[in-house]
């Protein structure tokens, strides 16, 4: 899955003042939000039901499969990036 798709296929949602991030790839990429806020590009690794975080912004990013994702979708605000 390439990054285009990723963000394509990806659900972006503030929770307790934390972006998540639900996504199907196993694969994703973190740049901060890009330009002068932004931060160096980081590619992170999933397992099927995991989450990682990216480790200059914090952002969290849970697998589709992960037990916290009816949660956040449920608590979550929902946002385009």
């Amino acid at each position: 899955m390439d990054v285009a798709e990723m963000e394509r296929t990806s659900e972006h949602f503030l929770l307790d003042g934390e972006e998540v991030v639900i996504t199907s790839a196993l694969e994703v990429r973190c740049d901060g939000g890009g330009g002068p806020l932004g931060h160096p590009v980081e590619y992170i690794t999933l397992e099927k039901g995991g989450q990682a975080v990216c480790k200059y912004c914090d952002r969290r990013f849970l697998h589709v499969t992960h037990p916290d994702v009816p949660r956040v979708r449920e608590r979550g605000q929902p946002f385009e990036p």
